[in-house]
């Protein structure tokens, strides 16, 4: 596991035969929210701090201060669930995959506690007891096992099966609802809790010293009402249970007569988050359910019956999948599935956007060549943002509902060109997020690689089937068509005469061209696989790629073998070059990003934190900073000394 400090950083401090201090990196901020995962955004009681997903990472991040974030890896694929002890000593989190753990962390000392090795394939849902001495963890479908776990020892206390038919039935939600009640409403030494999920709602109450089960799965009354559930959430005096549905109804349940007693329809797109407050009188409840529209809704039910909050709505952008009490009671924080986060005051819903994010993997960066505090990312959710590096936040946004993929950016003065799966470049206004204009038919099968001139004048975009093809960009037509590529284009690089370019392809081939001839005048073959992403060297004749040979190549255009080629652990998915020409960056399929020295041609740093593949890296202008773009929806700003 690793449990990495933002302010401090991941950083490899090296030193060389004479001693002398090498380059290091650390990692300065994660952008990145994992708003689909249901109640994956979480408030500390601390009132200050919030604790939420990015991919396979827990990020704790500080709401005044946006520079200061820690950052929580101990998982190798995206979390799938996470859960708050009630007083913020503890977090607990799931993944999903192979090694589908369950990990607890500390939340004072930001270390791993406890690695829970016994799920398969994938983890639903985990809580904690009320008096944090327990943890539950339910499995998926697959796995359809059930653990309690003691929290002092990390030793399972109880197991059972989930759910009785996989088939038809699989847990969605589970919580822990203080101890089981006698029949005069005394609390037993038994713990309770309920699961719910497709077609099933149960209640169960563990005898935690024996492992004995006082209830095992006991199926709750509904009588005709039959729902895929959702959310759950227990009142305050634990005499009801409130729980959403995928039909956007409020059902609650009576603890003790174990059976329905009312169903509220609340809104559209199904409940995906649910919230009871606290500070009622016994039989008053106040609850916030949070629609798969975006609604945000505030219910008020007296004794068992439900009736709707005048001025009690508002909408939010995306399906509200987690709501979160502040620690004095006085907002929630609110996550869609849009990757947006609010903060909602209980009392009007009046709301504040705090962040927002890419909802989807990213696939490519941009750098502005005159400014190192801007850059701009695209994404599969067919969003393009412009990032300003001093306080994290999104200056514009661009969006496009039937474009397919974006796949390529590259800035033209004051817009942003960019290549879509649809075969359209879209150029926004890099101030507004505005889209200005749009060329159909550039490449059938979906643009992959775009470059805009030195002089502004014109691009060169590579297609899907192998052409490359140079356009104006003001008349917007096209000025050549090149073809020798025979599969996808996968990066194009433009010489600094603008006269030549360089393109690399999918079918093992690197050429160079002459753009005024338009004629190759240069082929570079790669020994085994494609070629997945090229840079030029400031000199125009050195040329490094890599591929699907899993190695960092080094070419001179004028010898059609490899100068030398560094192995690495796994395919590399994408490389750029320093501005300075100093150093070299790349990621790929195994997640980390790493540092090369161009002259020697050997590592100096990696970082770790990505938990999907790496599509793209680049450097600012002033070469300060690196950023890296995954498929796991994260943006990582990485600090090089």
């Amino acid at each position: 596991w690793v449990a990495e400090k933002m302010e401090e950083g991941d950083s490899r401090q090296q030193h060389d035969h004479e001693g002398e201090l090498e380059p290091s990196m650390e990692l300065e901020h994660a952008i990145g929210f994992g708003g689909k995962i249901r109640s994956c955004l979480l408030f500390h009681p601390n009132n200050r701090d919030v604790v939420y997903t990015a991919g396979g990472c827990v990020v704790i991040a500080d709401m005044s201060d946006p520079h200061n974030q820690v950052f929580l890896r101990g998982h190798d694929d995206n979390i799938t669930c996470m859960a708050l002890s009630p007083s913020g000593r503890y977090i607990a989190s799931g993944q999903k995959g192979d090694n589908a753990d369950v990990i607890v962390w500390d939340f004072d000392e930001k270390r791993l506690i406890f690695r829970l090795q016994s799920h398969d394939t994938g983890i639903a849902c985990v809580s904690f007891s009320h008096d944090e001495k327990l943890l539950l963890s339910v499995g998926c479908n697959t796995d359809n096992r059930l653990f309690v776990w003691d929290m002092a020892s990390g030793l399972m206390t109880g197991q059972s099966a989930a759910v009785e038919k996989t088939d038809s039935q699989d847990i969605r939600c589970a919580v822990f609802g203080g101890f089981l009640k006698d029949i005069k409403r005394r609390d037993t030494p038994y713990y309770m809790f309920i699961t719910a999920g497709q077609r099933c709602i149960r209640l169960w109450a563990l005898d935690p010293h024996t492992g004995a089960w006082v209830h095992q799965g006991d199926a709750l009354t509904t009588l005709s009402h039959v729902r895929d559930y959702t959310c759950i959430s227990f009142s305050p005096d634990r005499k009801c249970v409130f729980v959403g549905s995928t039909t956007g109804d409020v059902t609650v349940f009576d603890t003790k007569a174990k059976s329905m007693v009312d169903s509220k329809q609340v809104c559209q797109g199904g409940v995906d988050s649910l919230l009871v407050l606290p500070g009622r009188e016994d039989g008053h409840y106040e609850l916030l359910v949070g629609g798969g529209h975006g609604s945000l809704t505030k219910l008020y039910a007296e004794g068992a019956k439900m009736s709707f909050v005048r001025d009690g709505s508002t909408q939010l952008l995306g399906g509200v999948t987690s709501l979160s009490l502040s620690g004095d009671g006085v907002e929630a924080l609110a996550g869609t599935a849009a990757a947006y986060m609010y903060r909602a005051r209980i009392d009007d819903l009046r709301t504040v956007l705090v962040s927002e994010n890419h909802s989807d993997a990213v696939t490519y960066i941009a750098f502005q060549p005159d400014s190192s505090d801007r850059f701009a990312t695209c994404s599969t959710d067919g969003t393009i943002r412009m990032w300003d590096l001093s306080d994290y936040k999104v200056l514009c946004k661009g969006h496009c509902k039937d474009g397919g993929v974006p796949h390529c950016m590259a800035f033209a003065l004051e817009c942003l060109l960019s290549g879509w799966s649809d075969g359209f470049v879209r150029c926004f206004d890099a101030e507004t997020g505005e889209m200005l204009w749009k060329m159909s038919d550039v490449h059938r099968g979906g643009v992959t690689a775009l470059a805009v001139s030195h002089n502004h004048r014109f691009m060169v975009t590579g297609g899907e089937e192998g052409d490359v093809r140079v356009w104006d960009i003001k008349q917007r037509d096209m000025v050549a068509h090149l073809k020798e590529h025979n599969s996808a284009v996968t990066s194009v690089c433009i010489f600094s005469d603008d006269a030549h370019c360089l393109t690399g392809s999918r079918d093992r081939n690197i050429l160079s061209w002459d753009l005024r001839r338009e004629k190759r005048i240069a082929s570079l073959r790669q020994r085994m696989g494609g070629v997945n992403s090229v840079c030029l060297a400031s000199d125009q004749v050195q040329v490094v790629s890599v591929g699907q040979e899993r190695r960092l190549t080094f070419w001179d255009l004028r010898d059609p073998e490899p100068v030398t080629a560094v192995n690495l652990p796994d395919e590399a998915t994408t490389v750029t070059l320093s501005n300075t020409g100093r150093f070299i960056g790349c990621g790929g399929k195994d997640q980390v990003v790493r540092i090369f020295d161009f002259e020697q041609n050997r590592l100096l740093m990696e970082g770790a934190g990505h938990s999907g593949c790496i599509t793209c890296v680049r450097f600012s202008p002033d070469d300060r900073q690196m950023v890296s773009t995954g498929e796991d929806g994260c943006i990582f700003v990485w600090n090089v000394y």
